[in-house]
């Protein structure tokens, strides 16, 4: 687990309150809805600074998709 599963996974937990969360599972399996994802949105913004795609805000997308964003973002700035 990277620094950044470990903070996201406790925030999403905090805030959305799903449980049992892993990297490879969709977000419509954890039953993540639109609302959801966009607070999703939200919290990746404002604890890391950095904006998501669209894209990667799909239910069928996974945690490893958007944690792939936070890194790759958060290194270039």
């Amino acid at each position: 687990m990277s620094a950044h599963q470990d903070r996201l996974f406790a925030l999403v937990s905090e805030k959305l309150g799903a449980d049992e969360l892993d990297t490879t599972s969709t977000f419509d399996q954890l039953d993540l809805d639109s609302l959801a994802l966009i607070e999703l949105s939200v919290i990746v913004q404002k604890e890391f600074g950095v904006q998501i795609d669209e894209t990667a805000l799909t239910p069928e997308n996974t945690f490893a998709d958007i944690l792939a964003e936070i890194d790759a973002k958060v290194a270039v700035a």
